[in-house]
């Protein structure tokens, strides 16, 4: 038998079991339940029954099989029960499953069974005779049916087409999305896991359930155990889940994953590496480089989890890179292959597929790698800096001799000598921006974008300060030589400080609307503590960081669209614009506008004076301003000085 085309609709057991269960006589509903997709109305079942019927007909007819093609498209063939009885109120097949098997229990033919028990038919020639030809056709059927599934049913495959697989608008909403085959689909959804079906044009939730049961039904001849977070969001997976756990490593040899993942090899352990110092007793446990690296992360990595984070990321890379580019442990490194580290492979990871990951991907993940790009002299430099502290802690706790990071030079130019033009929006930006958020009538989301940009302005708190921010840490204090009250916001920052920042009165105001309009309205008394300030239009739930700076990312990207035609340079500069931009904006438009540099500070949560002034330090309008200003008053003076008085003139 010739293969279906790619076009036609491709046909598994499934579909003939369905069919089987039409020409024996069962109703829709009973066949919807079993076999139909999930989540969809009866209607899709009625409309794929009639498109089996057709395709079977078709194929018959192809293969010249002129029995089946009349058999397949007869109806079900039982003959009227009032006839088989000789009497009018036998119930119908379908009252009397309703009423003896309403939980679908029995097949077809063990119904049919206990009802000819119940109702025994009426013994009579013509009636035997409606009987065995009404089970010849059945015979038949059956017959031509298998034939049929024998030729056609196939099992899906990787490399197959969408086309066929599933219904034609479904198939072409994929297709617009990039995906060719089987094995696409399951990429994305590997990749993406649960949200995979946003990237997929007017697809919803529903729809992907759908698709992921019948990925599920065909796992086996697909050769995919979907995983569990296709199928259920991240956030209702409690910490420890399974699926959250990557697999550690099999064998002696050593791939690219995280610390926690890492199956070290006994000659690369650093157990005998050539910079160890004779161990202590009392140090013992650190008998490798990797327990060595996990306790410098747990003591010194303390103070904050945004630390621990960046002192695993550069000890995970190093030992990483020590073991399966220099084949040699951690402590066997000298400050040569420290600095071939730091100043080569660090600005060009190599080979970029093993090192440098496609987008953002969990630790779990097996598309984790450990850079998402080539780093910069900048980020260099700190990496620098914190592996010749780990080597130096290293150091004094006796495990290894020297640091071997001690005499490399600082790479390039340090961050604070860098130039912080540019990276702030100017008055004229910061007012276009904040108009494009501005509505009489806000809807929610658009609510949300005015709040989040303006508390960014007004407060220049990080991004994971921004959305740690809480209606619990919101306070009012008298102020002397105020009416009212004064609003306030305890903050967490950098290091576990505690710092104080202001509320504005009307940022406070659009807040209290933003609260109304939550799917749990609420005002700031009847609040929750744990209420976030920017939460999900949703679920009221705090953003992440990540997610907050794509809200930004969104506001910038469409005033930038505004001004393109107009402005096409200015354009260019708010696409560039992040979340910290908005810190930097806060903290020039404050000095603009007066504020002492210490109170700027306080309020950043700079730790030192200095970096206050990287922050900012160049803008060059007011730079210019100044030196004009300065330059007008001398000229002034000069001006004064040069004109004659008593007929002398002034010294």
């Amino acid at each position: 038998m010739k293969p279906l085309k790619s076009t036609a609709r491709r046909l598994t057991r499934q579909h003939f079991a369905l069919y089987r269960g039409y020409l024996e006589g069962a109703s829709i509903d009973g066949l919807h339940g079993a076999y139909g997709e999930p989540g969809t109305d009866v209607r899709v079942t009625r409309r794929l029954v009639v498109t089996l019927r057709d395709a079977l007909a078709v194929a018959a007819r192809r293969e010249r099989d002129t029995e089946a093609a009349h058999l397949l498209r007869l109806k079900p063939g039982s003959i009227p029960l009032a006839e088989l009885h000789g009497r009018d109120d036998p119930p119908s097949l379908e009252d009397y499953r309703a009423q003896v098997d309403p939980d679908g229990v029995y097949g077809e033919a063990e119904l049919l069974d206990l009802y000819r028990a119940d109702f025994p038919p009426e013994k009579s020639p013509r009636v035997d005779r409606k009987i065995a030809r009404n089970a010849r056709l059945r015979a038949r059927q059956a017959a031509a049916l298998a034939r049929m599934e024998k030729a056609l049913a196939e099992a899906p495959a990787p490399d197959h087409p969408l086309d066929g697989w599933f219904e034609p608008a479904l198939a072409a909403r994929l297709r617009a999305a990039g995906l060719s085959t089987l094995a696409d689909l399951l990429t994305l959804i590997r990749r993406r896991r649960h949200r995979w079906y946003a990237t997929v044009p007017r697809l919803g939730p529903k729809g992907a359930q759908r698709v992921i049961a019948w990925l599920s039904l065909h796992a086996a001849s697909l050769g995919e155990e979907l995983s569990v977070l296709a199928i259920t969001p991240r956030r209702q997976l409690a910490a420890g889940h399974p699926a959250l756990a990557r697999p550690p490593q099999r064998g002696t040899f050593v791939d690219v994953v995280p610390l926690e993942s890492l199956r070290v090899p006994n000659e690369l352990d650093g157990s005998r590496g050539l910079n160890r110092a004779p161990l202590p007793a009392h140090q013992a446990s650190l008998n490798t480089d990797l327990d060595a690296i996990n306790a410098w992360i747990f003591i010194c990595g303390s103070r904050s989890e945004h630390t621990a984070r960046a002192y695993r990321r550069e000890a995970e890379r190093l030992l990483l890179w020590a073991m399966i580019v220099k084949r040699k442990p951690l402590s066997s490194l000298n400050t040569p292959d420290c600095g071939e580290y730091i100043n080569q492979f660090l600005a060009d990871p190599q080979p970029a597929d093993r090192w440098i990951g496609k987008g953002k991907a969990e630790r779990f993940d097996p598309a984790w790698r450990p850079f998402a790009k080539p780093l910069p002299e900048w980020s260099r430099e700190t990496a620098r800096k914190l592996l010749s502290a780990m080597c130096g802690w290293l150091v004094r706790q006796q495990y290894l001799q020297v640091n071997p990071f001690h005499g490399l030079p600082k790479v390039g130019t340090r961050k604070a000598d860098l130039d912080a033009t540019g990276r702030a929006l100017t008055h004229a930006q910061w007012r276009f921006v904040l108009q494009t958020v501005s509505r009489l009538r806000p809807t929610p989301a658009e609510l949300r974008d005015q709040f989040a940009l303006l508390f960014a302005y007004a407060t220049g708190l990080r991004r994971a300060e921004l959305v740690a921010a809480t209606t619990g840490a919101l306070s009012r204090k008298a102020l002397d030589g105020a009416l009212e009250d004064a609003w306030t916001l305890k903050v967490k920052g950098k290091g576990k400080r505690e710092r104080v920042v202001p509320m504005p009165a009307r940022l406070i105001d659009t807040l209290v609307g933003l609260l109304r309009s939550r799917p749990a309205p609420c005002t700031l008394e009847t609040a929750p503590k744990d209420t976030p300030l920017i939460g999900h239009l949703t679920t009221g739930r705090p953003l992440t960081p990540d997610a907050l700076a794509r809200l930004y990312k969104r506001i910038f990207e469409r005033a930038a669209q505004q001004l393109e035609r107009a402005y096409p340079g200015a354009a260019a500069d708010l696409r560039q614009a992040n979340t910290h931009w908005l810190r930097h904006t806060h903290a020039n438009h404050s000095l603009d506008a007066g504020s002492d540099l210490r109170d700027v500070q306080a309020g950043l949560g700079h730790a030192s004076l200095a970096t206050t002034t990287i922050y900012t330090k160049g803008d060059a309008a007011r730079q210019y301003r100044a030196v004009e200003k300065f330059y007008e008053a001398g000229l002034e003076l000069h001006l004064a000085a040069s004109q004659p008085q008593g007929g002398r003139v002034l010294e």
